[in-house]
């Protein structure tokens, strides 16, 4: 188990003190944008300033302490650090292993795809082609060639079948395809008997064998938004979902029975969606609508529905102090209706209006 550390050095006013400070709080941190965003020397974001408002409420030294998020809950249960938030949701299972504190934010796992305008032409073709079609194709284009020239032999130099071979073969082609597509412009019509009889195997067999290839088209249409249009939680069965290991959306994702792709980090997990390796990211709503109306814009949207509801709390050690004191500055927090520390303003800050 790899654990990144690094310490940030942030402005005095921000109310961190040295390391070498006794009474200095280990704050475990991690990227997730907006809530934590992590930008060379300095972190900013929703969850940095809703702490940073707590920490100067009550009088707190502390430092921020960078590690991965499937790391940052073990650390905590080591005492390696004091508090860690970054989007960290509350469940029953982390319940018994950590203390929280009241939900700051309302959250939920979100699903994202990629937009329509983004899948190209070709490979919307490519899915089309099916051993089924291309038989139909040759199939069809075999008959229409025979059927044709029996056509032409028997009725050239009749009505509107030319004499000469060009154009009376596309003539005899014409009143081929017509028939089997059921138009019937009635245009070219057989007169002789062996005409007619080769007209009759066209109506007969030829309809058939078009019914036949248009089966095949909707039947691989159908296969194709089957397997690729997401439009709920419903649709993720059976598909490939990418998310990040260590956080509850994997469970929330193998339950919808979709096969479950694990990343590092949503940008490994972004990634895999743009470049069309799985049909769908299943993560933390902020998170998504953060990356889908920024660096994701015009790539990728998120669907309606929300595959789970979730809170967000800060998670503390078992038994810790620092939790009746922060819920009680969470409480001030909500309540305060003025001033750059409100909750409100920083909840518009980061999100806009409620």
């Amino acid at each position: 188990m790899i654990v990144i550390w690094s310490i940030f050095t942030l402005l005095p006013n921000h109310g961190i003190a040295e390391e070498t400070m006794l009474d200095t709080i280990s704050v475990a941190i991690c990227s997730f944008s907006p809530l934590v965003i992590l930008e060379e020397n300095q972190a900013t974001g929703f969850d940095i300033d809703i702490w940073e408002a707590i920490a100067d409420d009550l009088e707190l030294q502390f430092k921020y302490r960078i590690i991965d998020f499937p790391e940052m809950l073990d650390s905590l249960a080591a005492g390696e650090v004091d508090v860690a938030l970054s989007g960290i949701t509350i469940n029953a299972e982390r319940e018994t292993k950590f203390d929280f504190s009241q939900h700051y934010l309302d959250s939920g796992l979100g699903i994202m795809v990629r937009s329509e305008a983004t899948i190209g032409l070709f490979k919307r073709l490519k899915v089309l082609i099916t051993p089924g079609i291309i038989q139909g194709i040759i199939f069809m284009g075999l008959f229409i060639i025979l059927c044709g020239h029996v056509l032409y032999w028997s009725e050239r130099g009749k009505d509107a079948i030319n004499d000469h071979y060009f154009p009376g073969i596309f003539e005899a082609f014409w009143c081929v395809i017509a028939t089997i597509t059921t138009v019937g412009y009635g245009d070219i019509a057989p007169r002789k008997w062996i005409g007619r009889l080769a007209a009759f195997l066209v109506m007969v067999t030829g309809i058939g064998l078009f019914g036949w290839l248009i089966g095949e088209f909707t039947a691989a249409t159908t296969t194709m938004r089957m397997e690729t249009m997401i439009r709920g939680p419903e649709d993720l069965r059976g598909k490939k979902v990418a998310t990040i290991e260590g956080t509850t959306s994997v469970r929330a994702a193998r339950e919808t029975g979709a096969i479950v792709v694990e990343c590092p980090d949503t940008e490994g997990a972004f990634n895999k969606l743009i470049g069309g390796e799985v049909l769908a990211v299943v993560y933390d709503t902020p998170n998504l609508m953060y990356f889908a109306e920024n660096e994701g814009a015009g790539q990728v949207e998120l669907i309606s529905d929300l595959l789970k509801r979730e809170y967000y709390g800060i998670a503390f050690r078992q038994g810790s102090h620092l939790r009746e004191i922060v819920n009680r500055s969470l409480l001030k927090l909500h309540e305060s209706n003025q001033g750059d520390c409100s909750y409100d303003r920083i909840y518009r800050k980061w999100f806009g209006e409620k």
